[in-house]
């Protein structure tokens, strides 16, 4: 199973080179106790083998590096995984958006596989631990599976997909989209709405129960617009 964790946030004011790889750093300590979670995090270079991250703690040669990728350009592109590099099960992927403003970040986890651990409970425990990263400003963190968005199988190709679990930085009742499986409220900061309590993004079930909430969120107007995020 392929799961796929997307978020969209954005600062108050511009972050530096030390400011972003500790933020980065704060996510892998939060991420949960699978067994493929690496000790040593890679970052990608054109050039060498370079450490990011190591025992939880970030390198002053990677800060150096991301400095010097701010200096010459506007675009920061992070790309963070073990040593297999390509056929790493956990990818972390950061970068800015400028063309939308300079203080928007979209950030992917993607984790080829997972034998254990990978239940619900572990997920919605993990997003909501992610909200304790105060410098970010969530607009959205979206859990699919099987590649549910990229392949089409939400109803709106211009809207935001729910896919396994949408947290929205709203409060949303249980009452109000009743195909979902659960609504969990975090600390009256928004909604973590779970479309099922396992999901498989090639289930035809799992797809229509997907799809049903998406409709219901539209229709109360809570489910937004990609330009407007």
């Amino acid at each position: 199973m392929l799961y796929k964790i997307q978020i969209v946030f954005y600062r108050e004011k511009k972050a530096t080179a030390r400011e972003i790889l500790s933020e980065l750093n704060d996510l892998v300590n939060l991420i949960p106790s699978w067994k493929v979670k690496p000790r040593i995090w890679y970052m990608a270079h054109p050039l060498e083998e370079m450490v990011a991250i190591s025992d939880a703690r970030v390198t002053n040669k990677a800060i150096e590096y991301t400095e010097s990728l701010m200096s010459s350009k506007k675009l920061i592109n992070i790309v963070l995984a073990d040593e297999k590099k390509d056929n790493s099960v956990l990818t972390i992927w950061l970068a800015n958006t400028p063309a939308v403003s300079d203080n928007r970040y979209y950030l992917t986890l993607t984790i080829s596989s997972l034998d254990e651990l990978n239940d619900k409970e572990v997920f919605s425990f993990f997003i909501h631990s992610m909200l304790s990263i105060s410098t970010w400003d969530f607009k959205f963190i979206l859990l699919d599976t099987e590649q549910y968005k990229q392949n089409k199988r939400c109803v709106f190709n211009d809207r935001l997909s729910v896919g396994w679990m949408l947290y929205l930085p709203k409060i949303i009742e249980k009452n109000e989209i009743p195909s979902a499986s659960a609504v969990e409220i975090f600390d009256g900061l928004g909604s973590l709405i779970i479309s099922s309590d396992k999901f498989d993004g090639d289930s035809i079930n799992d797809i229509n129960v997907a799809n049903n909430v998406e409709i219901e969120l539209s229709a109360i107007g809570e489910l937004p617009l990609l330009y407007d995020i």
